[in-house]
């Protein structure tokens, strides 16, 4: 039996699972259909896959507290690095090309702010960012910062 990250409790993957329930019945209430939770394949996760208008959205759901936001600290959807994009894009890709050839896709990010510790944790705002990144967004940022590392941008 192999062992999924997605099964060890950790105190972050507690928070993020209060997160994406948290997403999940904002879009149920947004009139959107659930179609999958915390799907994978080909090497990567995509928190949630649901569809509302002909338009199936590929959700990755970020989840913070309030109470360790820094001042100057980004928003959670930055941390969903390029890296991240393109294996959400190629999953997403996978999953219509198997699943819902004729539908077009949307990449799109929930942030789940909370406030409170442990038990008492709740929701304190959601923010939908739809379209939040494309295929284009996704391999130019990964190429500037390639270039940036590399030292060949100013």
């Amino acid at each position: 039996m192999r062992l999924r990250i997605l099964d060890v409790l950790t105190p972050k993957r507690v928070i993020g699972n209060i997160g994406e329930r948290e997403a999940v019945r904002y879009l149920k209430k947004k009139k959107y259909k659930i179609l999958e939770k915390n799907y994978t394949a080909l090497g990567a996760e995509i928190d949630i896959i649901a569809m509302k208008d002909g338009v199936t959205a590929f959700i990755e759901v970020k989840t913070r507290n309030v109470k360790h936001l820094g001042y100057k600290e980004a928003r959670p959807a930055s941390s969903v690095t390029a890296e991240k994009q393109r294996k959400i894009i190629k999953t997403a890709s996978y999953y219509i090309s198997h699943n819902r050839p004729d539908t077009r896709l949307r990449l799109d990010v929930i942030e789940v702010y909370t406030e409170g510790e442990d038990k008492s944790v709740r929701v304190k705002d959601i923010k939908h960012l739809e379209g939040a990144f494309d295929k284009n967004s996704a391999f130019d940022r990964g190429y500037y910062y390639k270039q940036k590392k590399e030292g060949s941008v100013l």
